[in-house]
């Protein structure tokens, strides 16, 4: 018998594959698939790759079925040529880096002109992250400027205030959860935390800032069970 926890990743599968499936055709690239990658149609190629290895990933999900391939980091995409890709997809990536303007951007750039970048993105309203403040524009443009750095000790803040109490039921006082959020910062490699949170119109607000920055347009931005997907395509003539 299958689980509510099972019934509920098969339908966001469906759900994802209805929204998207028409945007995807070539040569694709994953990463973060973990042990539930995105649906894609057969007739695609997809590559896929992760920050982590095989015996993380397996270790982080519980899981021994994930998608491992080449060791790559969604903050940079770095040792990916421009241009290469007719689409990249993040689902559930983009909340866990400390700059998500940068890694769009980088993501942007390996993309082909006219080809698109799927961002799929826990619902801030859905997920144990509903009792956090939203991350807002200014404060993902200042990550942009800086890599994040003088904003990743809030981020594990807010985990310790309003997410650790959630999930666990646990409370920290203030003075334990300033020491805390301290430690945390300096150890923020090894850490795995969502260092932003957004509801559907909240980080569409962001991309549309963002569009003045990075060429693409927002094609798609739709409401799936618990998530937001958000489908952008690089602009044709984009060099970058």
């Amino acid at each position: 018998m299958k689980s509510a926890e099972s019934d509920m990743g098969d339908d966001l599968q469906r759900a994802r594959k209805a929204i998207t499936s028409g945007f995807l055709k070539g040569n694709g690239l994953e990463v973060g698939a973990g042990h539930r990658p995105f649906p894609v149609p057969d007739h695609v190629r997809i590559r896929y790759g992760d920050i982590r290895d095989r015996e993380s990933l397996e270790s982080y999900f519980k899981n021994s079925e994930v998608k491992t391939g080449d060791k790559i980091d969604a903050q940079t995409f770095a040792g990916l040529d421009t241009g290469s890709f007719d689409f990249v997809i993040l689902a559930h990536v983009i909340e866990h880096l400390r700059d998500p303007v940068g890694s769009i951007m980088h993501a942007v750039r390996i993309l082909k002109p006219g080809a698109v970048l799927i961002l799929v993105v826990p619902d801030l309203l859905c997920t144990f992250d509903r009792n956090r403040p939203e991350t807002t524009v200014e404060h993902a443009l200042r990550d942009y400027q800086d890599g994040g750095e003088s904003t990743t000790r809030l981020g594990y803040e807010e985990h310790l205030r309003y997410v650790h109490p959630y999930l666990t039921g646990e409370y920290y006082l203030e003075d334990e959860i300033q020491r805390q959020a301290t430690e945390s910062a300096k150890r923020w490699r090894e850490l795995d935390v969502h260092f932003h949170a957004w509801t559907l119109d909240g980080f569409e607000m962001l991309l549309s800032a963002v569009a003045e920055l990075i060429p693409f347009d927002i094609e798609v931005a739709e409401a799936a069970i618990n998530e937001n997907i958000f489908i952008l395509r690089k602009r044709l003539g984009a060099s970058g």
